[in-house]
């Protein structure tokens, strides 16, 4: 907006903010319905959502802080703005002839994309949806806050293809909001199979007088001292020797022992199990791989981020 628009008298008109000159040949005002550049849609939700925000501030100006570009730029460069919200960007540029309404420009910035604050040097894209896939990146937020900060000029570019500079700007203070959010069904049903869970524990603790198989020593243990009868006496038997003498309907005899070559780690278990575990290893490993550069690559649009950062 102008840098007069919160004098008394001064001239605005939302619908003239939302569609600009270079937008107005593009659509039906009466439909809503671009005729050729789809992906921008202003109607009359944005109408009611931005007359909503103005008449906030006419109604509650103490909740709004003046703050500079620079103060500005690093309240807003951040992935979650929690203490406040909606934002007048106060520009150099006084209301006359060129600028007969006040308000310049009005968007919507979506929190979706690598970085949400990319709206403050792609500003002319930022109510569409599409800054956050350009390519090559057209600016860097934190740079763009860096040098503001240093004293540059802060300049952004209004959907009318005009630059304009930032001079200042007023900034809504909210309270952070934090809670708790949980379904009671859910919570419901788990206290209650946590609970059968548990009364089954104390039961079998109480009423089993049977020793407890739990670990692998309890079981060596177990049959040191009781041997199972189904495989007594059937020295060096694997269970391929078992499998294959069972199978033919035979019980199974004590197996000669023959000497073997020295056994590697990795002859435990066969092959087949091997280049499967093997196979979604690294299955798992190249697509993870690929998401992670495609995420970096994609965030380093906006960011100086490296993996060690991160």
């Amino acid at each position: 907006m102008t840098n007069d628009h919160f004098e008394p008298g001064a001239y605005s008109n939302i619908t003239d903010a939302l569609i600009s000159d270079f937008y107005r040949e593009s659509y039906n005002t009466t439909t809503w319905r671009g005729y050729g550049y789809s992906e921008y849609r202003r109607g009359p939700y944005d109408t009611q959502l931005f007359s909503s925000v103005l008449e906030g501030y006419d109604t509650s100006t103490q909740s709004y802080g003046d703050h500079t570009p620079s103060e500005c730029t690093k309240l807003y460069n951040t992935d979650f703005v929690s203490d406040h919200r909606n934002l007048f960007l106060i520009t150099k540029n006084t209301s006359n002839t060129t600028h007969n309404n006040t308000l310049l420009d009005i968007i919507h910035v979506s929190s979706e994309g690598a970085s949400p604050s990319s709206w403050m040097c792609d500003y002319n894209q930022a109510g569409t949806g599409q800054v956050y896939l350009s390519s090559p990146p057209t600016c860097n937020p934190s740079t763009l806050a860096s040098n503001v900060t240093d004293g540059l000029p802060w300049r952004v570019k209004l959907t009318t293809g005009e630059e304009v500079e930032i001079s200042g700007c007023k900034s809504e203070r909210t309270a952070e909001k934090c809670k708790v959010q949980f379904s009671l069904g859910i919570m419901i049903v788990v206290i209650c199979c946590n609970l059968v869970k548990a009364c089954s524990m104390v039961m079998a603790v109480v009423r089993s007088r049977e020793p407890t198989l739990v670990t692998l020593g309890d079981a060596v243990d177990s049959f040191l001292r009781i041997p199972d009868p189904t495989t007594t006496e059937i020295c060096f038997a694997d269970r391929r020797f078992i499998k294959r003498e069972w199978r033919r309907g035979w019980r199974a005899g004590p197996r000669q022992w023959k000497q073997k070559e020295v056994q590697r780690w990795w002859t435990n278990v066969s092959k087949t199990r091997w280049i499967t575990c093997n196979f979604f290893c690294l299955t798992t490993i190249i697509v993870a791989g690929a998401l992670l550069r495609l995420g970096m690559g994609h965030d380093g649009q906006y960011w100086s981020t490296d993996l060690k950062s991160m």
